[in-house]
């Protein structure tokens, strides 16, 4: 038997406003409850599993409060907190799966959690063995990365040929998880020529111009921030393919500095997570008079490509070309600190991290 920590949707937030995060607040978004977990409990098929680590990305705002069912369907009170993770499976009945193994899958924000191989996102096995860390199949070997690559490969259609090689790219939200993998992919796969990486603070523009000298770093909280953009550019009509993890003004910003007939892919629009009034495209025009590609996309999209990334990305790592430990930003969340996991992923939406931010729950 475990005493199993978990947390979940105490009051329905209103979508695209800030979550209440004041847990002492009886309107509070979340509340931390405790329940006993046996190998009694376990019918055919699952598995008891012990959290290791969790993932933190932007998305779960969504997954929790959802602002459009196309995307995800939200959850109701009473319901656990979604989230992908790490986990180490202690009790089983499926054979597929034994006491000791490792798996990825929606571990939710739980200490410990019955499991089925059934949900959109299918649970898998990861080594310890094989990667420098078990964090990396949540970084370099995780969703983050693999969004990356599909960016790259799926959405821009992108091969390694000499047609594909000197272009100039712009990547919002650059120092974040999948915006760092971002510049790694472009700077050492597809030889960018320049790639201008938007982030926040001199520290994160430090960050993302150290991945390599090609880099320019443009820190979007400087007052002079348009205008130093658009100098990073060279001016507009300059850009090839436009990365955005942030949307609202910089998306109007970037798609200002593209070519004509370039790429806007759209990964993400954090800038209006917490606030819907960001979810405007006021350069929509551009769209029009430059006759540009614009490809939204979603991880779970190339679920069916998954072992072809993964293969893609141990090559790379290989070859030098990811830097797994510039990537990652491990915070603590195990014990008594575990009542901070809501704080913790609400970090994102501070800043707190260079890369992917994962919260450590139980040691392994």
């Amino acid at each position: 038997m475990v005493l199993a920590k978990q947390w979940v949707m105490k009051n329905q937030p209103v979508p695209g406003t800030p979550f209440n995060m004041d847990m002492n607040d009886p309107n509070a978004t979340f509340e931390l409850k405790e329940v006993e977990l046996n190998e009694g409990q376990l019918k055919e098929g699952e598995f008891l599993v012990e959290t290791l680590l969790l993932s933190n990305d932007p998305a779960q705002k969504f997954w929790i409060a959802t602002a459009d069912k196309n995307y995800a369907a939200g959850i109701s009170p009473g319901e656990l907190v979604p989230a992908r993770g790490i986990g180490k499976v202690i009790a089983s009945k499926n054979p597929a799966y034994e006491a000791g193994d490792y798996v990825s899958a929606n571990v939710n924000w739980t200490t410990y959690i019955i499991l089925n191989e059934g949900g959109k996102f299918p649970v898998r096995k990861v080594s310890k063995d094989e990667v420098g860390d078990l964090s990396w199949h949540l970084s370099a070997l995780g969703g983050t990365a693999l969004t990356a690559y599909f960016i790259f490969y799926n959405y821009a259609q992108l091969q390694e040929r000499e047609e594909d090689y000197g272009k100039v790219y712009l990547i919002s939200g650059a120092a974040g998880a999948v915006g760092s993998y971002c510049i790694q992919f472009a700077l050492h796969v597809f030889k960018a020529s320049k790639i201008i990486a938007i982030a926040g603070g001199p520290e994160k523009v430090k960050y993302v111009e150290s991945f390599g000298d090609k880099v320019v770093g443009v820190d979007y909280k400087d007052p002079s921030f348009k205008e130093n953009l658009i100098k990073a550019a060279g001016g507009p009509n300059t850009v090839d393919y436009f990365i955005d993890n942030v949307g609202g003004e910089i998306l109007d910003l970037g798609t200002y500095l593209l070519k004509q007939k370039a790429m806007l892919l759209a990964c993400g629009s954090i800038s209006g997570y917490n606030d819907t009034s960001k979810f405007v495209f006021k350069n929509y025009v551009s769209v029009i008079t430059k006759r540009l590609t614009i490809k939204g996309l979603l991880l779970t999209d190339n679920l069916t490509d998954f072992p072809k990334g993964l293969k893609k990305l141990i090559e790379m790592i290989k070859a030098g070309y990811i830097d797994v430990s510039k990537t990652e930003t491990i915070v603590d969340g195990t014990g008594e600190n575990f009542k901070e996991v809501p704080n913790l992923w609400n970090g994102l939406f501070k800043g707190i991290n260079k890369g992917k931010l994962i919260t450590k729950v139980n040691e392994y």
